[in-house]
C-alpha cells in the first residue's frame, strides 16, 4: 500500500466504510499515480458511498431533502428545497450527511497544515449546516452527520522537497502533522463536548519519484465527523 492507517476511531460500521474507501484511493493511486481524496467533496461523497455498498450498506448521493434556512431577513421563506450530500444506511440506522472537502500544504512554511485551526472550523461549519436539517431528518427518524474529506501535500516548491536529508524531513513532517491533526481534533471534541470522529491514512514511503518534480506529493488524507446518536 502507498499509504497506511496513522487512526481510525470512527464506530464499527462507519469504521469498515471509511477503511474501504482508503484503499479504493489506494488502489486508484496505484493504478493513476494520483488521489481521488485531493479532489471535490462529490469525488468523494461518491467514493465513500461506493465503500457502503461494498460492505453492505445502502448508500445514495444528492439525496433531495428539505433544509432549514434561518436568516432573520424578512420576505425570504424559512424552508427551501435542498439536497443532502449523502444517505447511508448502516444496518437499521440511516444518516444523512453534510459533506464538506478541504486540502492543506503539509510544510513548516504553511499557514494552512494540519497543526492550525482551519480543519476545525471545517468541522464545525459542516455541523452547523447538518444542524440546520436535523428537525426534518428526526422526523423521518434519521441521524444526521457532518464529514470532511480532507488531503495533505507538499508543494513542489517546499524545503521539503529539497536535500539530501528531505526524505527524512518528510517523514518527521507528516509523522508531527498527523499528531497535530488528532491533537487539535480532540481539543475540537473537548470544545464543543462531541466525539469528533477521525481517520487518517498516510504516507508509508517518502521517496518522490522524479517524475513529480513540478507536481504536488500527496502525504496523507483522512475523513474528520460527527456523529448525531
Amino acid at each position: 500500500m502507498s499509504f497506511e492507517r496513522i487512526v481510525n476511531n470512527f464506530p464499527a460500521g462507519w469504521r469498515k466504510t471509511v477503511d474501504t474507501w482508503s484503499e479504493l484511493n489506494n488502489r486508484y493511486y496505484e493504478h493513476n499515480d494520483d488521489l481521488p481524496a485531493w479532489y471535490v467533496e462529490n469525488s468523494n461523497s461518491a467514493l465513500l458511498s461506493a465503500a457502503a455498498w461494498m460492505n453492505g450498506y445502502p448508500a445514495i448521493c444528492e439525496m433531495d431533502v428539505e433544509k432549514k434556512s434561518y436568516t432573520g431577513t424578512r420576505g425570504r421563506p424559512r424552508s427551501y428545497a435542498g439536497r443532502m450530500d449523502i444517505e447511508i444506511q448502516f444496518d437499521n440506522k440511516v444518516y444523512w450527511i453534510e459533506a464538506k472537502r478541504r486540502a492543506f500544504t503539509l510544510s513548516q512554511n504553511s499557514n494552512y497544515s494540519f497543526r492550525h485551526s482551519f480543519l476545525a472550523s471545517s468541522v464545525k461549519d459542516a455541523m452547523s449546516n447538518a444542524r440546520q436539517c436535523r428537525d426534518v431528518a428526526h422526523g423521518f427518524g434519521v441521524s444526521m452527520a457532518s464529514v470532511v474529506f480532507f488531503s495533505g501535500h507538499i508543494e513542489s516548491d517546499a524545503p521539503e522537497r529539497r536535500g539530501r536529508d528531505a526524505p527524512g524531513r518528510r517523514a518527521k513532517l507528516i509523522h508531527d502533522e498527523t499528531a497535530a491533526l488528532k491533537e487539535n481534533m480532540k481539543a475540537l471534541s473537548d470544545e464543543i463536548c462531541e466525539d469528533v470522529y477521525h481517520a487518517i491514512y498516510a504516507r508509508n514511503d517518502v521517496d518522490i519519484p522524479r517524475g513529480w518534480t513540478d507536481y504536488h506529493w500527496p502525504a496523507a488524507f483522512g475523513i474528520c465527523a460527527i456523529l448525531d446518536s
